[in-house]
């Protein structure tokens, strides 16, 4: 059996058909990709933003028992910033110390174990392994839940970093529409 082809698709030598397809896979590739790349739950309402606050204490808990609970400086305040997609995204207080002599580093191997059962309390996935920088220099531990938040802990020369962030619906998005946090 024959097929037909439409009048369009009669004018195409074989090589542009050829290249007509390819143009088409490649333009739909990205957004494919974009649909299992991004959260997979509507993001938050502001008033779940405390709850996060708690799993950040918690991580940071789990993460001083890996590299120890001295030195730790922590900014005071969330914040919340417009995304140029549409989002609304939430920075929680990043807490930092400094191990001397690169010790953050060399102790971040341990800190996917310990954070394990912690995300997993509250609905994040396993954390990765240590994830070296392309350019080296630093690495890091991250763990994301089903509404996009990330978890990230970094080790970057001494100093180590958990910071936490994640898209909150809120609007204005302003730290001043935020919740208080505990």
């Amino acid at each position: 059996m024959t097929e037909r082809t439409s009048g369009r698709e009669r004018g195409l030598r074989p090589a542009h058909r050829l290249a007509a397809a390819a143009l088409t896979l490649g333009a739909l590739a990205p957004l494919a990709a974009c649909g299992s790349s991004g959260p997979q739950e509507a993001p938050p309402a502001a008033g779940d933003v405390p709850a996060y606050e708690v799993a950040r204490q918690d991580v940071l808990a789990a993460v001083q028992q890996v590299v120890g609970a001295d030195g730790w400086a922590q900014d005071d305040d969330a914040s919340a910033t417009a995304q140029d997609d549409g989002r609304c995204v939430v920075f929680l207080p990043d807490a930092s110390t400094t191990r001397a002599g690169g010790e953050g580093y060399d102790l971040l191997a341990d800190v996917p174990d310990a954070l394990a059962p912690v995300l997993d309390e509250h609905g994040f996935g396993k954390p990765s392994g240590v994830e070296e920088a392309e350019h080296g220099g630093t690495a890091s531990v991250t763990a994301v839940d089903a509404a996009g938040w990330e978890v990230r802990v970094t080790a970057d020369g001494d100093v180590v970093r958990l910071d936490m962030s994640g898209p909150v619906d809120l609007d204005p998005c302003a730290a001043s529409a935020l919740p208080e946090l505990a």
